[in-house]
């Protein structure tokens, strides 16, 4: 009867075990996330607004994670060939992408190479949202336009249309600019450019642009750049002088963008959550805050419900705008 009850012993307390062995190796893999270097991937070139507010944060995350993160300029195609290798790299958590929130770039820059789109939590999945930014309406500094009205007006008397840039077809500054331009009733010129337009914009060599805070308000603290007007609700701290989009002449007129941390769709969870509370942490350090708010960036430190929520009512959002600039659904 012993015996026969060893035999048993086994059989019965096995998958117990191997339950308490599997419990074990997931907790040991949880903290031992992430075991060599971050890649941060962005579609934006250096010292763009992306690129300055990923840097700041990710350089703050370096402490919490344990390792280096390094952050890899491509820019190009609207962020789809930044997106595109990340998407099909080693879902690990050690390969992640900066982008918009909403995929809208991604999309459309995909769908006008004839390649099917990345599926947002399918092929990507958000890990956070680094900031809430706020969007102005720029010309140079040079230029006789003080207002919108006087953008308007210029605009409506030019043989040609006014020229704005973007970072590529379908991404936020190309909508916005477009989005700008109907709303007060002149014809406008896409541009998109690989790397930052900001020489060309404060040369004269572009009528005007939409652009992020981040990386403008220095432009415009250091004369080279006028802004017109901030599409928030409210006026900037950063730039208290600048009227609202309503407040220029523009009712209702609003737009608030973000930039999201992603992840190739397969990460493990445990990655997920880690790389979330790094940036999380990050965003409430006082010295990276009161940077943001100085670039007239906000730090949205998201946990991941909170930032789910965000992309898929944000993507909804922008699936109308894009829709109403490409006249079909995109």
């Amino acid at each position: 009867m012993p015996s026969a009850r060893r035999a048993r012993g086994p059989a019965v307390h096995a998958p117990r075990f191997a339950c308490a062995v599997a419990l074990c190796a997931a907790s040991i893999s949880a903290s031992a996330f992430p075991t060599q270097p971050v890649r941060v991937v962005i579609g934006a070139a250096p010292g763009s607004a992306p690129d300055v507010v990923t840097r700041l944060l990710t350089g703050a995350m370096a402490s919490s994670l344990g390792q280096s993160v390094v952050v890899e300029n491509r820019p190009g195609a609207g962020g789809a060939i930044a997106t595109a290798a990340v998407s099909a790299s080693e879902p690990d958590g050690h390969t992640l992408n900066v982008s918009g929130c909403s995929g809208d770039a991604i999309t459309h820059a995909f769908l006008s190479q004839g390649r099917p789109p990345l599926t947002l939590f399918r092929d990507l999945t958000p890990v956070g949202r680094l900031l809430l930014d706020h969007w102005l309406v720029l010309v140079p500094a040079s230029s006789e336009v003080v207002s919108l009205s006087d953008l308007a007006r210029k605009a409506r008397a030019a043989p040609e249309p006014l020229a704005y840039p973007s970072q590529g077809e379908g991404s936020t500054p190309h909508l916005q600019g477009e989005r700008l331009a109907r709303a007060m009733g002149f014809k406008a010129l896409h541009v998109p450019y690989k790397d930052s337009p900001v020489n060309d914009l404060v040369g004269g060599r572009l009528g005007y642009a939409v652009l992020p805070s981040a990386a403008a308000v220095p432009l415009v603290n250091a004369g080279r750049l006028r802004a017109l007007a901030v599409l928030s609700a409210e006026r900037l701290t950063a730039l208290p002088d600048v009227p609202t989009a309503a407040q220029a002449g523009l009712a209702g007129y609003r737009f608030n963008g973000g930039l999201c941390l992603w992840a190739p769709g397969a990460t493990p969870a445990t990655a997920i959550t880690r790389l979330n509370a790094a940036l999380t942490s990050a965003a409430r350090q006082p010295a990276v805050s009161e940077r943001m708010l100085t670039l007239g960036a906000e730090p949205t430190p998201y946990d991941l419900e909170t930032t789910a929520k965000y992309v898929r009512d944000f993507a909804a959002e922008s699936d109308l705008l894009r829709a109403s600039v490409f006249g079909v659904a995109r």
